[in-house]
């Protein structure tokens, strides 16, 4: 008899313990560039064929501003950083996104010793410009934003070079000076993205004579 009194509250608070559970959902955690540390790619290498910078159209800036990426030919090397865009999530961007941002806002003196120009794009559509100018204020830390965070209207470009996934696939691509593709990489998941050590190293590369 004592046994089966067991039985019976163990199956009850059982029952209880999964009725709470499946009528309740916890709180999405979205973790900040301080207590996430995704590891990117030391060993990435082109794994994609695009042509020159005249393939691609042009973005904006927060302010409206066109930007072309013919405008820096002859003049610098162009890295261009395509984050997945403007999410639906609170925070409104993704966190490797975050992550990857504010890794090129603390090295951006190392694109400068490179002869190079960053360009971060977000991929979006053109009625959430204005959302998009205020959600790019600043970095993760306050500070004013030191690199150039583009709009990719309606997609235009993503859809261009074939990287759409949930916005768009995290994707690098490094032009030379005379507008030429030098290395192309599109990832497959959220943190698959080239490190910072792979890239300088491309950079390197194209510096050679």
């Amino acid at each position: 008899m004592v046994l089966r009194i067991l039985i019976f509250a163990f199956a009850c608070t059982s029952l209880l313990a999964f009725a709470v559970g499946c009528g309740s959902t916890p709180a999405k955690k979205y973790p900040s560039v301080y207590d996430y540390n995704p590891a990117f790619r030391d060993d990435a290498t082109t794994n994609t064929k695009v042509t020159g910078v005249n393939f691609l159209p042009q973005f904006v800036d927060r302010d409206g501003k066109t930007i072309r990426l013919k405008d820096f030919e002859g003049k610098k090397n162009v890295a261009l950083f395509f984050m997945r865009g403007m999410t639906r999530d609170p925070g409104g961007l993704c966190p490797t996104c975050s992550v990857q941002t504010s890794r090129l806002v603390a090295n951006v003196g190392e694109f400068g010793k490179r002869d190079t120009e960053v360009l971060i794009i977000f991929p979006g559509e053109k009625q959430h410009a204005a959302e998009f100018a205020a959600k790019i204020q600043t970095t993760v830390d306050g500070k004013a934003m030191p690199i150039p965070v583009l709009l990719d209207e309606d997609f235009k470009a993503v859809d261009r070079l074939g990287i759409r996934g949930d916005s768009a696939k995290p994707s690098t691509f490094l032009f030379d000076k005379a507008g030429q593709v030098r290395f192309a990489y599109v990832g497959a998941t959220s943190t698959d993205r080239p490190s910072l050590a792979a890239i300088y190293k491309q950079l390197d590369e194209m510096a050679k004579p």
